[in-house]
């Protein structure tokens, strides 16, 4: 059931039903590129996945990433939310969506929706980006929420620097 909807989305929580679909989204090569190999080879590494990743986030944080579909026609889409890391003093926000989607708008509007969930419902305290320097793509989607670039910011275990935006 969706705890958030937008003018054609529906968000709500990633559940264990959704093994296909995390499977298919985590192993598209944008996923890959721009946010990184999770291994999910096996619908029994989605599982893990979901288990060790947004319901632990929704149990420790009461937020994580969220299941993203049209509302008229069901169809999964992509993924977004916010995220904590243990060594950043900040929350995140991050989305993913499949190829054919990119360039329709879905991912600004579920982003804005999802900043504003933060702030105005779970009283976040501040919500920044941490972006590949070569993803014009979600830089236009934080462009579009007011997001400007910060500094270059270096993650432990990466061999490049990113960009942070708030």
């Amino acid at each position: 059931m969706a705890f958030l909807t937008t003018e054609r989305l529906s968000i709500r929580r990633v559940e264990e039903s959704d093994l296909e679909f995390i499977f298919r989204i985590v192993n598209t090569p944008g996923y890959i590129r721009f946010i990184g190999d999770n291994k999910v080879r096996t619908l029994d590494h989605a599982r893990a996945y979901i288990m060790n990743g947004p319901k632990t986030s929704y149990q420790q944080y009461g937020f994580g990433l969220f299941h993203v579909s049209i509302t008229s026609t069901g169809e999964a889409i992509g993924l977004c939310g916010l995220t904590k890391r243990e060594f950043l003093p900040f929350v995140e926000i991050g989305y993913a969506y499949f190829p054919c989607y990119w360039g329709n708008g879905y991912a600004r509007e579920a982003a804005q929706a999802i900043y504003r969930y933060g702030y105005d419902k779970l009283k976040v305290h501040r919500i920044m980006a941490v972006v590949r320097p070569d993803n014009p793509g979600s830089k236009a989607v934080l462009s579009g929420l007011g997001f400007k670039y910060i500094r270059d910011i270096m993650l432990p275990d990466e061999e490049e620097y990113m960009d942070l935006m708030g």
